[in-house]
């Protein structure tokens, strides 16, 4: 290694500054955040893909209509959990029977992707959607 150095040494300052600029490149980001990282802020959009009030009420075939196939369902006694991947957090939905049997929609929260990391704000959560 001693050797390049005093190769480029004898070249001069031309072949240093090419040098000098890969050395620099490897300083460079790449734009990805690094793991754990709080993701860069993003405005949410003008028009929400969601809002909760699409959702709470819904029957489970509704709700299958509106956001898609659950990437987790799971029964527990009369209710249903189901969690939605979305672009920036998970959805989860529990659906309960009413007093006449019938299921629907009684609670909607949102959870973080990513085990560790802050739990997101719901709102924000549904106006990025699926997407």
């Amino acid at each position: 290694m001693l050797q390049g150095f005093r190769a480029l040494a004898r070249l001069g300052a031309k072949a240093w500054a090419p040098a000098g600029l890969v050395l620099l490149a490897g300083c460079a980001t790449t734009g990805v955040d690094a793991p754990g990282a709080a993701p860069t802020a993003q405005r949410a959009p003008s028009k929400p893909a969601f809002l909760q009030s699409d959702i709470v009420g819904l029957d489970g075939k509704s709700l299958d209509t509106l956001l898609g196939a659950p990437a987790l369902t799971r029964r527990e006694g009369s209710g249903e959990y189901r969690r939605y991947a979305f672009s920036r957090c998970e959805v989860i939905v529990i659906l309960y029977p009413d007093q006449s049997g019938q299921s629907a929609v009684r609670s909607i929260d949102s959870a973080a992707k990513m085990s560790g990391e802050a739990k997101p704000d719901l709102d924000e959560c549904l106006a990025f959607g699926r997407g």
